[in-house]
């Protein structure tokens, strides 16, 4: 059922491709223990990669997050009093000039019956950092991140993938149909949340039922933190290909972010990837709020994302 493959990089970064039945293919990176690439299959059999990101060139020598594990801290921070970068003066944004997604991991695979696990490991003298991804039979794809702090320490990972179903990062997702389990955003002020109290979703970000994305444009898209309400935290679809993308997390907000501007390293043969050309699903605590992401020896992090891959009206 199971199918391995490597590619060495410089003898140092390694990219590890899991195929299922030629339906689903995930190939990781011990860069930034990162998911590089997703393949998946809609009703008409036609496999295509439904993440966007930089060419594998760009990609490895310019780090655009995406994919990657941003950590320790994801988001944007007031740094006040404490002893964090200011990588984004004043702030201090996505882990750092030296974050996660920018390390060499190590990696070990192991093999079962029904399921392949890619393990990474980071550790330094504060914390041992663990991204253990687990793909199964039933599609699903999971992602734990485990840290285990010696000291008192600052942690709220996330994982940066831009997800596209089309198959195309140049077809907008304005076609797709979405679902959020929320009604509550947390305010923001120059991209930094201001309270902790969260406020009700206004009625053009609300996406409580599922509907479509063909008006990302009238409000410029979405870039906001949302508050969950359980696990089952939201629905991705395509309406006509079939695919479908549902996500569950034990994290309490995600951050949804639908690719809004151009970026000059997202592009493919010199032609940049349109505004809308993907979306993410940044699971996560809600970001400048150090008090509630404050982890230590008596109290670990620990947090599992779920993604499972489905074909309306298909056989998986």
């Amino acid at each position: 059922m199971f199918q391995l493959s490597y590619d060495h990089i410089d003898k140092s970064v390694i990219f590890t491709k899991v195929s299922i039945k030629k339906e689903l293919e995930v190939t990781f990176s011990n860069l930034g223990a990162s998911i590089f690439n997703i393949s998946f299959s809609d009703n008409r059999s036609n496999l295509e990669n439904i993440l966007v990101a930089p060419p594998k060139d760009i990609w490895l020598n310019n780090k655009t997050f995406a994919g990657s594990i941003v950590g320790p801290l994801a988001g944007r921070y007031e740094v006040g009093k404490t002893t964090l970068e200011r990588n984004r003066p004043p702030i201090h944004f996505h882990g750092g000039s030296n974050g996660w997604d920018k390390l060499i991991w190590k990696q070990s695979v192991t093999e079962n019956n029904d399921s392949i696990t890619i393990s990474f490991c980071h550790s330094t003298s504060d914390y041992v950092a663990s991204v253990i991804y687990s793909i199964d039979s039933g599609y699903n794809l999971i992602m734990e991140i485990l840290v285990n702090p010696t000291a008192e320490t600052y942690l709220n990972p996330t994982n940066h993938m831009y997800f596209n179903l089309n198959g195309s990062a140049f077809q907008p997702i304005t076609n797709h149909l979405f679902q959020i389990n929320s009604d509550l955003l947390f305010h923001e002020k120059n991209g930094l949340i201001q309270s902790t109290v969260p406020f009700p979703v206004p009625s053009q970000l609300n996406f409580q039922s599922l509907n479509d994305l063909s008006t990302l444009a009238n409000f410029e898209g979405i870039n906001h933190t949302y508050q969950l309400h359980n696990e089952q935290a939201g629905i991705l679809r395509h309406p006509t290909n079939g695919r479908q993308i549902t996500f569950t997390t034990t994290l309490p907000s995600v951050v949804i972010y639908t690719f809004n501007t151009t970026q000059e390293t997202f592009a493919s043969d010199h032609q940049l990837y349109p505004i809308y050309s993907g979306i993410t699903f940044e699971t996560q605590y809600p970001a400048n709020q150090l008090e509630r992401v404050t982890f230590g020896p008596k109290k670990p992090y620990h947090s599992k994302t779920t993604y499972n891959f489905s074909i309306i009206g298909g056989g998986k």
